[in-house]
């Protein structure tokens, strides 16, 4: 089916798109920190006197946060070699102007921090 000019709608720019690929990206890097943190936490820490600093829900969490890592940064390579690589190469368009906004799927991460996250 193919739509009638004033009804096509409007292609998406690549800051758009990039912003768009930000969200899952900052989850990406959130969870990542998180494992990075608390990643060390086993079921070992449990015989511990100090738990290693580690309590019973990290160390119960650490195989869902590293399969959501997984799972997050599989999707967000698809869809930055889907966008950025193939999409163009099949439309015959450069790839530098999209390569230029790339940067752009860190500004929700970058938003999250400056209004308090950690």
């Amino acid at each position: 089916m193919r739509w009638p000019d004033a009804y096509r709608p409007a292609p998406l720019t690549p800051l758009l798109v990039h912003l768009l690929i930000g969200v899952p990206t900052a989850l990406a890097v959130l969870c990542t920190r998180w494992y990075i943190a608390h990643g060390h936490c086993e079921y070992a820490d449990l015989s511990r006197r100090d738990l290693d600093g580690c309590t019973y829900d990290q160390i119960e969490n650490n195989g869902f946060a590293l399969v959501a890592l997984i799972l997050i940064d599989s999707l967000l390579l698809l869809l930055l070699l889907l966008f950025d690589v193939l999409r163009p190469r099949h439309a015959g368009r450069p790839l530098k102007p999209r390569l230029l906004t790339l940067p752009a799927i860190l500004i929700p991460y970058a938003v999250y921090v400056v209004y308090g996250g950690r």
